[in-house]
């Protein structure tokens, strides 16, 4: 039975290879090719306006637009630039870039009749020029650029039209004037715009005067800026005095004026020197005057001196005296000798100066009249107070005893 099982067995397996060696072989051919490790990304583009899409798929895009000067003024020129982008996968052909205005911009020049290609990721700058008008205000002239299918691009752009000047003020300046005498005058220019102004100077104009410096060159002042330029005038009679400030906004040229409106005469707040309580002595035939100087003005008086007038004869130790420096509401004392004959009063001139340098005198008299001791007669010398005083004393003694001798 075991020999059956066997036989059984064995024809089996027969049966299998026979099957396996009837069926066809089939070779699956292999491939070298290996994935990419990364994949390469477009680089990303600043949108700053909606894109307009082309019937190509393109992307065209305003990505900046700026204009010199920033804020025009009536009557100037300015340009503007605008720069647009491909921000799509495949060129553009455009045809036509322009720039349509009216209101107070319009444009000076010719639109751009044959742009040409714009590649794929490039970006083409367009600039154009426009002129301001009246009245202030923004303007918004439109962009236009032409694609090849029609469909192309349309941006309005703002202009801002804003003519205020610069602010020209003075910060300091006389009350009055006087011919041949020096005074200075400070101008402040601020500058209140929404942008930098360039080239800004400061001229004198008028007839009449000298002063210094001839100009001031400021430059250029920031928004919101300010800054100041002094000049030191020396007026003749009949003088007409202003100034001229001369500044730039971008290319354009513009002025502004300034007069100084100051009249003839004295300034109000000069120094005013007072002389009092004099005291006048006779030795011999030399005076002695001694006083006091008072500053009743509002400024200071540099290098005062006290001298006597014509007519009198300055003597030693103290023919003029010299003070210095007075402040308003100060005061100094002062001595002078000198000979006169055949006066009552004495003239007495006082000098002194500003703090710019301008030479100022003042006139003004003394009596001559004895205030202690003295004598009016100059010969024969003074009698001390006191011996009158004992020659009085002795006399009185003297009646005394005569009257009580006639008593008794």
């Amino acid at each position: 039975m075991t020999r059956r099982l066997l036989v059984l067995i064995l024809g089996l397996l027969a049966c299998v290879a026979c099957a396996s060696a009837a069926l066809p072989t089939y070779t699956f051919p292999t491939s070298d090719a290996t994935l990419p490790s990364s994949v390469e990304t477009l680089p990303a583009t600043a949108v700053t306006t909606a894109p307009v899409i082309t019937s190509a798929g393109n992307q065209l895009q305003v990505v900046s637009t700026s204009l010199d000067p920033p804020v025009l003024m009536q009557g100037d020129t300015g340009t503007l630039t605008i720069v647009v982008a491909n921000a799509g996968t495949t060129p553009i052909q455009a045809s036509r870039a322009a720039l349509s205005a009216d209101g107070p911009v319009t444009v000076v020049g010719d639109p751009y009749p044959n742009v040409g290609q714009i590649g794929a990721g490039s970006r083409i700058t367009f600039s154009f020029q426009v002129l301001a008008g009246a009245p202030d205000g923004t303007a918004y002239p439109e962009f236009s650029l032409s694609v090849a299918d029609g469909r192309g691009l349309r941006y309005p752009v703002p202009i801002r039209v804003d003519s205020t000047p610069p602010a020209v003020s003075f910060v300091d300046k006389p009350d009055a004037i006087t011919a041949g005498q020096g005074e200075q005058a400070t101008l402040s220019v601020g500058n209140p715009r929404q942008n930098a102004l360039s080239g800004v100077m400061v001229t004198p104009q008028g007839s009449g005067f000298t002063v210094t410096p001839s100009a001031v060159f400021i430059g250029g002042l920031a928004p919101n800026a300010q800054a100041t330029a002094s000049f030191n005038l020396t007026p003749s009679e009949n003088a007409t005095i202003g100034f001229e400030v001369v500044y730039y906004n971008g290319p354009n040229r513009h002025t502004a004026t300034q007069p100084l409106s100051v009249g003839y005469g004295q300034s109000k707040l000069r120094a005013d020197l007072i002389l009092s309580n004099f005291v006048v002595e006779l030795t011999t035939d030399v005076y002695r005057l001694t006083g006091d100087v008072n500053n009743a003005g509002l400024t200071e008086a540099r290098s005062v001196v006290i001298a006597p007038g014509a007519g009198v004869i300055p003597a030693d130790p103290y023919p003029r005296y010299v003070i210095g420096s007075l402040q308003p509401d100060d005061f100094a004392s002062f001595e002078l000798e000198f000979r006169a004959e055949n006066r009552t009063t004495v003239p007495l001139v006082i000098s002194y100066k500003d703090a710019d340098g301008n030479p100022f005198e003042q006139r003004t008299e003394a009596s001559l009249t004895l205030n202690q001791t003295g004598s009016s007669a100059g010969t024969g010398g003074s009698l001390p107070l006191g011996w009158i005083a004992l020659a009085i004393v002795l006399a009185a003694g003297v009646g005394y005893l005569i009257y009580r001798s006639w008593i008794r």
